[in-house]
């Protein structure tokens, strides 16, 4: 049986029970209910609000919700009974799932799990308060009030609303939780407190009636309120702090793709990101994707963008970030990029030197799940990023001319040496033989000469190219000076080195160079050219770069300049 298959099964299973057993709590709580005193609609209605307004605001603690909602109830349950302690509780809960945007049409089955759930626990408490001798009815200033039933009837409330929320986690949703962690231990401390909270609403509202809601309410929701604006700042300089230090890690790498791999990785843990574009502005007509994140692979099937085109595009276009939270927002916009497997879209410009070079796009499968602190940090770290590709690009760009013949495109021999001495120390570690070809071209001064320099020029940067498709990803070609190659082979032996090299002297000397006569008659025409070879294998036959170059230079002069060109030689010592 398929996931979807079961979940559909559990949801009608759990629309017969709510039919057949929330209607039953209805009227359990209603018999249960005894000594209600007489109900003012306009108090009804304050406390209703009351309990609404503090669903709404929640204390945020250590990044925890602690509401007092239990303290109402036990107020109302204490002076109005059961059957008004009910109906709180679930104009409450649905306040709660507003808060968190439960859509009521998609996700009834939510409403349905915890309004049955919770309407049953309100009967088990009220079935226990009244079992160890409590009391409902207005508090009379002449007795004291029963604690024992009072601590029965809130702790069988935390207790059954733990086993019953983490029933409805592992079995309807599926999920592998832990039975006691640190959210039932904030729901303890938030019980514990609720009782005092509750306890004097109910006392104050029994001698003071509408007044003492006030007296209890105002200051709690303007301490909720204000501890929340003081956790969004938190928040806010939390985020700001973190965005720092992103922009700082990105700063430490010198190449692009680290960068990339660093401002991805960071970015969702950050924020719930289940696709991610960077993109290059500077590519032309479209923008050009530098780097993609799916939470899962192959989900989304990338199409070019324009300026004006879906939302990236259109961020390209103004230079104004966009954050969309739910798809009804920007679906005429971007429906064919995201293929309806997005919610929430957050798109922010890369400005560097005041001009757009790049376009980060976000997008997640929940909705609201980006926030304006999310957007401004969002911005923050574009810009960062914007200027750590710029150095890394620069550096990159600058390394390479460091490290590259101008001339035929090769590794020049400066990057050669510091490649075969890194070789040499990790022989040590992996103990693999390596070997390098050394080769020279036969009679290149009577290219030039017949040719003129220029022709001479473009045989150099012609036999790079063949070299470069020769040899491919067996080893690295470079120019090692005038007319002279030099390739290294790593995990190469003598034989095999030497097979090689005879194969590359065929493939230079068997097929024709085409030139331009550049001294005469400015024609085209093709010409042989033959080399000499030499090969040395490390480490027997040099025991560091030097001597291996040295060696395999000695097998080339020695063995095949010196015994009529077109030769490969090995080194003998």
């Amino acid at each position: 049986m398929t996931r979807q298959m079961r979940d559909k099964k559990k949801r009608m299973y759990l629309i017969i029970a709510w039919v057949c057993f929330f209607p039953l709590a209805i009227w359990t709580a209603s018999r249960m209910t005894v000594n209600q005193p007489e109900i003012n609609l306009i108090d009804l209605s304050i406390i209703s609000l009351l309990a609404v307004v503090v669903s709404f605001f929640p204390i945020k603690v250590l990044d925890t919700n602690i509401t007092f909602m239990s303290g109402i109830n036990l107020a109302v349950f204490l002076y109005f009974g059961m059957n008004v302690a009910l109906f709180i509780t679930i104009l409450s809960l649905i306040a709660m799932f507003i808060t968190l945007r439960v859509n009521p049409i998609k996700e009834y089955y939510r409403y349905m799990a915890n309004t049955l759930m919770f309407s049953w626990i309100i009967i088990c408490e009220g079935f226990i308060f009244h079992l160890l001798g409590g009391e409902t009815g207005a508090f009379d200033v002449s007795e004291s009030i029963n604690l024992i039933p009072v601590v029965a009837y809130v702790f069988t409330g935390l207790v059954l609303n733990h086993v019953g929320l983490y029933f409805i986690v592992t079995v309807l949703y599926e999920q592998d939780i832990a039975f006691f962690d640190r959210d039932a231990l904030w729901d303890l401390v938030s019980e514990v407190l609720a009782i005092p909270v509750g306890l004097m609403l109910y006392v104050l509202y029994s001698q003071l009636g509408r007044p003492g809601i006030f007296y209890v309410g105002l200051p709690f929701l303007s301490l909720s309120i204000i501890i929340n604006l003081y956790h969004a700042s938190k928040q806010v300089n939390d985020s700001l702090q973190k965005a720092s230090e992103i922009g700082q890690q990105l700063s430490e790498h010198l190449k692009v793709n680290h960068i990339l791999d660093v401002f991805i990785e960071k970015l969702i843990g950050f924020m719930e990101v289940d696709f991610a574009f960077i993109y290059d502005a500077d590519a032309g007509e479209h923008l050009n994707i530098i780097r993609k994140y799916e939470s899962e692979e192959g989900i989304l099937t990338v199409v070019p963008i324009k300026k004006h085109e879906a939302i990236s595009g259109r961020v390209w276009a103004t230079g104004k970030s966009i954050r969309y939270s739910k798809v009804k927002a920007w679906q005429q916009v971007s429906d064919l990029f995201f293929q309806g497997k997005a919610e929430s879209v957050l798109s922010v410009p890369m400005i560097r030197n005041q001009k757009i070079v790049g376009i980060i796009t976000f997008a997640s499968k929940e909705k609201h799940a980006f926030q304006k602190h999310h957007l401004i940090i969002l911005e923050i770290l574009a810009n960062y990023l914007a200027v750590a590709i710029d150095n890394a690009r620069n550096y990159e760009s600058t390394k390479l001319k460091s490290e590259q013949c101008p001339l035929t495109g090769l590794y020049n021999y400066r990057y050669f040496e510091d490649l075969l001495t890194s070789m040499y120390q990790n022989y040590e570690y992996f103990r693999k033989q390596f070997s390098v070809i050394l080769l020279d071209i036969d009679h290149f001064k009577t290219v030039n000469d017949t040719y003129g320099h220029q022709s001479g020029n473009d045989v150099l940067i012609l036999l790079a190219r063949r070299l470069e498709n020769f040899i491919g990803n067996r080893g690295t070609v470079a120019r090692y000076g005038g007319e002279e190659f030099i390739i290294v082979l790593p995990e190469t032996d003598e034989k095999e080195c030497f097979v090689i090299a005879e194969a590359l002297r065929s493939v230079i000397s068997d097929e024709w160079f085409e030139i331009c006569n550049d001294l005469t008659d400015q024609c085209r025409h093709n010409i042989y050219i033959t080399a000499s070879i030499g090969v040395a294998t490390a480490p027997h036959q040099g025991e560091d770069p030097l001597a291996l170059i040295r060696n395999a230079d000695r097998a080339m002069y020695t063995g095949a300049k010196q015994q009529g060109r077109n030769k490969v030689a090995a080194y003998v010592g």
